[in-house]
């Protein structure tokens, strides 16, 4: 049973208001979120010098291979019971994850035991910023007005945030296959939305939308 069997919506904690539509949907990747959340990279080579340097100083104090090789066998077992869990762990990450972008709001919804959904209408989000993490994989940045009290945490967020990023927590959407086309239509959807809101008393406020190096401005000037 999936979270999608709860949701009137796959994605959405109800039904659409009127006027408002789905403008995309997707999930991160669970081979990069691995390697970009979950860092099972940079854990494998932590643990593979640990185990060249049990077994180098073995060697060097007299002991055999055999013997050298033994003494790192813990280690290596270590290691790859971490990297099955950080890999199980991301897996299942991406598995329930969604995240949605409509003609108003981005809709983050995750959560492995407990499921999250996060609303960011699109009239507190200050910037929004794609960066390509490789072949086939790129995350888009979003940087909150918290003038108008949307204080998110970190903590809550994860690994669905930017690193380190603490007191002030931007929501990451990670590991996207097409993320560059994905920002392309958010920058797009940013500025109808922004211009939709010129006519009203409080119009909205410059925004800045970077896609493949290159910044978008929506809204007033």
């Amino acid at each position: 049973m999936s979270h999608d069997d709860f949701e009137p919506l796959p994605g959405l904690p109800e039904k659409l208001p009127h006027g408002e539509r789905i403008l995309w949907q997707g999930a991160p990747q669970w081979q990069r979120l691995a390697i970009e959340a979950f860092h099972v990279r940079k854990i494998g080579v932590y643990f593979l010098v640990l185990a060249i340097w049990q077994i180098s100083t073995t060697v060097h104090d007299g002991g055999s291979v055999t013997e050298a090789v033994s003494a790192a066998s813990w280690m290596i077992v270590l290691m790859l019971s971490a990297l099955l869990l950080l890999i199980g762990l991301a897996r299942l990450s991406a598995q329930t994850t969604l995240y949605t972008i409509t003609n108003a709001r981005i809709v983050m919804r995750f959560g492995m035991a407990l499921p999250l959904v996060v609303n960011i209408p699109f009239r507190i989000v200050a910037s929004a910023d794609w960066r390509s993490r490789g072949p086939a994989s790129s995350e888009i940045c979003l940087s909150l007005d918290n003038r108008d009290g949307a204080r998110l945490s970190w903590a809550h967020l994860w690994p669905h945030a930017k690193a380190w990023d603490l007191r002030h927590p931007k929501p990451l959407l990670r590991a996207l296959a097409d993320g560059e086309q994905v920002a392309q239509l958010l920058a797009q959807a940013l500025t109808n939305h922004a211009l939709s809101q010129e006519v009203s008393e409080s119009p909205a406020k410059p925004l800045r939308v970077r896609v493949a190096q290159q910044s978008l401005q929506a809204g007033v000037a």
